[in-house]
């Protein structure tokens, strides 16, 4: 009995996780020094990863965004950036692969000890890998039947572009300074053609700062963009602002500023594969010591943009509240579930209220828990989403009791399917198969049992076995006698 050998190809698409805690000191004694945090956000970057064995090492920025009160209470911001490095394990990680690393923070915090700010954020850090992995696979055997079946593979093409955007945006002639620069993106649609795919979307820009009079003033603008990606009929896609800055200057009109971002939009494409492996070896004179291995794939199967209305009540703790300027907070998904026709997603996001009272400024932070149920027609139970989450344009109203918070929710939704295949990487002959003098039997076989499983118990070859038996194409749905044959 002699074994042929073929090579089994497969995509890999294996996500990785890791948790970690980035903790820095900023100083704010040259900025008139802090006395107390009103608000503190923040947000992960990756500047880079390298692929090890069995593990990556990703290395990040955390930018703090800090309002606060000085020495002299008024009102300041800053941002403060820590660089961090953290190893993520994985078993399929290789050096010749390729990654994809997203964050979420769903908790920071500051607190102040005498002119310094001590900064800490919780990471989730979320790794894609990609790959190929190359094994044995037994493609026939002499003297013995295999059974076959296909495996469906995706092999994955990552691309990323850089795009850059800018805005003026007029505020007067009163601006005395800027005390807070937050951006965010968010994407819009995702127009699947049969060239291609057109990704479109906005960076958000929200700016607060103090005029002349020193009152607290926001400015939001928008910096639209769209990128057309061509051949990539089943692909999935990311963006992140890779940079963005302001600067003031002056026109005719008064005071201007200048919004600059540089966007990274990324396409992750697969090419599907189909490989035959064998599964089953029936021997005819002797059996088969089949030597097994198992395959898993995760294959991409869609991805659909939503945008959902966050709404909730957080209560203030005083009265005459004379402005309040609501800023998102962390947030973190605690449960994506697919059903058939939807996918439902969980979680909670916080928001921090600043507000003017008499004595002057002072927060509040609350918390909205969402569940959004997001139809989605290829969606079916059996299949795994993952989910990210964008919170924009939060603002807040009184309605006599509470102050009621309302935001945009941006979320974007890929689907995959996992598949496991046990296979044979290896056989071996086995012992003789016995012979019987009647050169008939009649083998009993129980309800859910097919003719491979059979014909291994009887030491027989499959195809003979449905000769004399036909009705063994499929397993059974019953008890039923069978006639077993055996060759001299």
């Amino acid at each position: 009995m002699e074994t042929e050998y073929g090579e089994l190809r497969i995509g890999i698409n294996a996500l990785y996780g890791e948790e970690l805690l980035v903790e820095t000191t900023a100083d704010t004694s040259e900025r008139g020094g802090a006395e107390r945090v009103l608000s503190v956000e923040a947000e992960a970057k990756a500047t880079g990863v390298e692929l090890l064995d069995k593990e990556a090492e990703v290395s990040g920025k955390v930018n703090y965004r800090l309002l606060y009160l000085d020495k002299q209470r008024r009102l300041c911001g800053l941002d403060y950036f820590k660089d961090f490095k953290c190893r993520v394990a994985g078993d399929e990680i290789t050096p010749t692969g390729k990654s994809a690393v997203t964050f979420s923070v769903p908790d920071a915090g500051a607190r102040v000890e005498g002119d310094k700010v001590e900064l800490s954020a919780f990471l989730e850090v979320s790794l894609r890998y990609f790959g190929e992995s190359e094994m044995q696979k037994v493609t026939a055997i002499e003297g013995a039947e295999c059974r076959k079946r296909e495996f469906l593979s995706q092999q994955a093409k990552r691309i990323e572009r850089t795009i850059e955007l800018e805005k003026v945006a007029d505020v007067g002639s009163e601006v005395k300074k800027i005390l807070l620069f937050d951006t965010a993106l968010t994407i819009t649609d995702i127009a699947r053609k049969e060239d291609g795919s057109e990704v479109s979307g906005a960076v958000r820009a929200d700016i607060l700062y103090l005029n002349e009079a020193d009152e607290t003033v926001e400015l939001t603008a928008e910096l639209p963009f769209s990128e057309v990606f061509e051949d990539a009929p089943l692909a999935e896609y990311s963006a992140a602002i890779k940079s963005s800055r302001i600067v003031l200057t002056d026109d005719e009109g008064g005071n201007a500023i200048e919004i600059e971002a540089a966007v990274t939009i990324g396409e992750i494409s697969y090419e599907e594969s189909v490989e035959e492996v064998t599964v089953a070896a029936c021997g005819e004179k002797n059996a088969v010591e089949e030597i097994f291995a198992k395959a898993k794939g995760r294959r991409f199967f869609a991805q659909e943009t939503f945008a959902e209305s966050l709404t909730g009540g957080i209560p203030l703790p005083v009265e005459n509240v004379y402005h309040v300027i609501a800023r998102p907070g962390c947030r973190a998904i605690a449960d994506v579930a697919v059903t058939d026709g939807s996918v439902r997603v969980e979680g909670v996001s916080a928001f921090r209220l600043l507000y003017l009272t008499e004595e002057g400024y002072a927060s509040a932070q609350g918390e909205l828990p969402f569940a959004f149920a997001l139809p989605l027609k290829v969606a079916r139970e059996g299949l795994k989403a993952e989910a990210t989450l964008g919170i924009t344009e939060p603002k807040a109203s009184y309605n006599g009791k509470e102050w009621v918070v309302t935001a945009k929710a941006d979320l974007s939704i890929s689907l995959f399917e996992e598949e496991e295949v046990s296979y044979l990487a290896d056989a071996k002959e086995g012992d003789p198969i016995p012979e019987s003098e009647a050169g008939v039997s009649v083998y009993f076989a129980e309800k859910g049992e097919d003719v491979w499983q059979i014909a291994k118990t009887m030491g027989v070859l499959p195809s003979d076995l449905v000769k004399a038996n036909p009705f063994l194409a499929e397993p059974l749905t019953e008890n039923r006698k069978i006639l077993v044959f055996y060759r001299k």
